[in-house]
């Protein structure tokens, strides 16, 4: 066989029982005809500066919805929180430099990080932590991990039921210092907060409307750029991560 410099040649085998092949030469036929080379620079990146992978996707990007894998291995390139785990498993500030624990073990001071901000560039202030809490545990939110992730927290079981408006162990003490009082001391409480139902959300993209998350407004090193269900998902670059 002869064939022209430079190009390249590919067979395509196809295993199935005698009897099942009639059946499913249709499907062969279309997988052959979409057989097709990745193009140089796909969707505009080159290939040393992107990461293919194949995925179902994610079935939703809302951090307080998500209970899954699938979701959460996205939602957690595009929000983040006030702590998160190293390599190490070990917690590490995030959107917090620092924290301190009041001497009983109940009371977590956590001091953010000036110039941390959304995707549109608003500032990440205490504020919206606390409404990001509140929001989880809101029972119009019907989340399924709030209960898990955020009940040591004072006032979050009233809230969950209906009882609360508002959760009393989160109080903003200024712009850049949030404190979370707890109901007993408890060793494990900072990992918790390393679970998507506490990262932080933004009050104006989530009142948007019902799916707002599908344009997503977070705070993490990525930013979603395109979504088309169950066949392509981009995230790209955040440049304004901190």
């Amino acid at each position: 066989q002869c064939v022209m410099r430079g190009t390249q040649v590919f067979e395509i085998l196809a295993f199935s029982l005698s009897d099942d092949f009639d059946v499913s030469q249709a499907s062969i036929d279309k997988l052959i005809s979409s057989f097709q080379l990745e193009e140089p620079r796909p969707f505009g990146i080159s290939r040393q500066q992107s990461l293919a992978m194949w995925d179902v996707g994610p079935i939703t990007l809302d951090p307080a919805l998500a209970r899954e894998a699938r979701s959460g291995r996205y939602i957690r390139e595009i929000f983040s929180g006030l702590v998160t785990l190293d390599q190490d498993l070990q917690v590490v500030p995030d959107i917090a430099e620092r924290w301190k624990v009041s001497k009983d073990g109940t009371a977590y001071t956590f001091y953010l990080r000036k110039g941390v901000r959304f995707h549109n560039g608003r500032e990440v202030k205490a504020s919206d932590f606390k409404y990001s809490l509140e929001r989880a545990c809101d029972p119009e939110t019907e989340s399924p991990t709030a209960e898990t992730y955020l009940s040591d927290i004072m006032g979050v079981k009233e809230m969950l039921n209906g009882e609360a408006e508002e959760i009393d162990g989160v109080k903003v003490i200024d712009d850049y210092t949030l404190q979370i009082t707890i109901d007993a001391p408890k060793a494990y409480f900072l990992a918790k907060l390393t679970h998507s139902p506490a990262f932080v959300v933004d009050s104006a993209n989530v009142e948007s409307g019902e799916e707002w998350w599908r344009n997503p407004n977070g705070t993490g090193p990525f930013r979603l750029r395109q979504w088309t269900e169950d066949e392509l998902f981009i995230l790209e670059q955040n440049d304004i991560y901190c």
